[in-house]
């Protein structure tokens, strides 16, 4: 499991825990130097790459599911669009004014 917390919370954590459980502490302390050892320029590169071919896959997604709906003279709305192109509703709520724009047109 993966939670985000600030540094501030993390500091008020570990002063709770050095005072209450020492061997959680360390274990905390242990998995922060393996999180922080793992962090390295390759893999956020590749993490960013990712992320960039999966953006660009979702956006030919939409276009292609718009087209779609123009052909078969359908309702262009973010629902349709997310159904045609098998794609989550959220995701295609992040292509909503390009959508809409299309839907104009």
């Amino acid at each position: 499991m993966r939670i985000t917390i600030t540094d501030n919370e993390f500091n008020a954590i570990q002063k709770i825990l050095l005072q209450n459980d020492i061997t959680l502490y360390n274990r905390v302390n242990e998995e922060f130097k393996k999180s922080v050892l793992s962090c390295t320029k390759k893999k956020i590169k590749a993490t960013v790459k990712a992320n960039n071919v999966k953006r660009k896959k979702s956006k030919n997604a939409v276009v292609n599911a718009v087209n779609v709906l123009r052909l078969e003279n359908r309702d262009i709305t973010v629902y349709s669009v997310a159904k045609t192109a098998q794609i989550s509703y959220n995701t295609a709520k992040k292509y909503k004014e390009f959508i809409l724009a299309q839907k104009a047109s």
